[in-house]
């Protein structure tokens, strides 16, 4: 199994190699966000709190370390995240909140019902796990629907990857 340490390292080395790569910006690369994309990143950066407070809840709860472990990946996700935020000047709805305490009532709601849910037993938390990376796989194909800057994608085709990864680690 890989150290975390070393993990966390090459995920960031991915993301920057991904970024140095990416095309450079076009006539068809906007280099700008629209207003409903900043919406949908400053959504897509708490659904990846979702996904993080979740598993880091359920890792209490039942004897597997892949809660702990994706715990971990989407903490690194919503770093990525928080950079973009950062960099179009976007307000980051995730800073200063404790775990499980959500911006979003719509994701509030979400995740005190995966709680009890996942609760019941390994089963049903790995069924909670397939949900979350459900829902965070159609957000981000949602979001690359549409042309953005060649960062933002970079980042969301990596989030996607490491969700479609996520996805496969629970499901039986």
């Amino acid at each position: 199994m890989l150290n975390k340490k070393y993990l966390s390292t090459l995920l960031t080395a991915v993301l920057l190699g991904a970024l140095a790569l990416a095309p450079a910006a076009t006539a068809a690369t906007p280099t700008y966000l629209t207003t409903a994309q900043k919406a949908q990143l400053k959504y897509l950066v708490e659904e990846e709190k979702l996904a993080r407070d979740v598993y880091t809840y359920l890792a209490t709860k039942v004897t597997t370390r892949k809660f702990t472990n994706i715990a971990r990946s989407e903490q690194t996700h919503m770093n990525y995240l928080a950079t973009l935020l950062t960099k179009y000047k976007l307000w980051n709805p995730t800073t200063n909140r404790k775990a499980g305490v959500f911006y979003n009532v719509d994701l509030q709601a979400l995740y005190n019902q995966l709680i009890v849910e996942g609760s019941a037993g390994l089963v049903e938390a790995f069924g909670v796990g397939v949900k979350v990376e459900v829902v965070d796989i159609a957000s981000l194909e949602e979001l690359l629907l549409n042309p953005m800057p060649a960062d933002v994608k970079a980042a969301l085709d990596l989030l996607l990857a490491a969700s479609r990864n996520h996805l496969e680690a629970f499901s039986f």
